[in-house]
C-alpha cells in the first residue's frame, strides 16, 4: 500500500487497545495521528485550528459526546468534513444514516487493516 502525505487523522477512540493499534498502523504508513477518548476532547482539538485535519475517524459509541453527536457538531463547522464512523455493535442502519447526512464511510469492527487504509487513501484522495 502506498504511503500517505503527512496528513493529520484525528482518531477519537475510547479502547485504549484499538486506538493504539490504529494509531501505530496509521503513523507506520506515514500519517500523523492525534487520538482523544471522546467526543468533547474531539471537538475542542478539532476547533482549535491546529493541526488542520484532513480526516476524522470515530468509533460511536462514545462518552461525554457521542460520535453521531461529534459528526453533526464537526458538519456545523466544516460541511466538507472527511469523517468515517466505526462501531463495533452493529451500527450499519446508523451508518447508513449518517452516510446520508455526509459521513464518508462506515466500517463495522472488528475491521481488516488493508480495507481501513484503503477507505482513508480513498477518501483522502476524493
Amino acid at each position: 500500500m502506498e504511503r500517505a502525505k503527512g496528513e493529520y487523522i484525528l482518531i477519537v477512540e475510547d479502547d485504549i487497545e484499538v486506538s493504539s493499534l490504529i494509531n501505530d498502523i496509521l503513523t507506520s504508513f506515514n500519517y500523523n495521528c492525534v487520538v482523544v477518548e471522546d467526543g468533547k476532547s474531539a471537538l475542542e482539538i478539532y476547533n482549535s485550528n491546529e493541526p488542520k485535519f484532513a480526516l476524522v475517524l470515530s468509533d460511536l459509541g462514545l462518552s461525554k459526546l457521542g460520535g453521531v453527536e461529534l459528526f453533526e457538531q464537526l458538519y456545523k463547522i466544516n460541511p466538507q468534513i472527511k469523517f468515517i464512523a466505526m462501531s463495533g455493535f452493529g451500527h450499519q442502519d446508523v451508518g447508513d444514516s449518517l452516510q446520508a447526512k455526509g459521513v464518508k464511510a462506515f466500517i463495522s469492527k472488528p475491521f481488516r487493516i488493508e480495507n481501513l487504509l484503503k477507505t482513508i487513501k480513498d477518501i483522502l484522495d476524493d
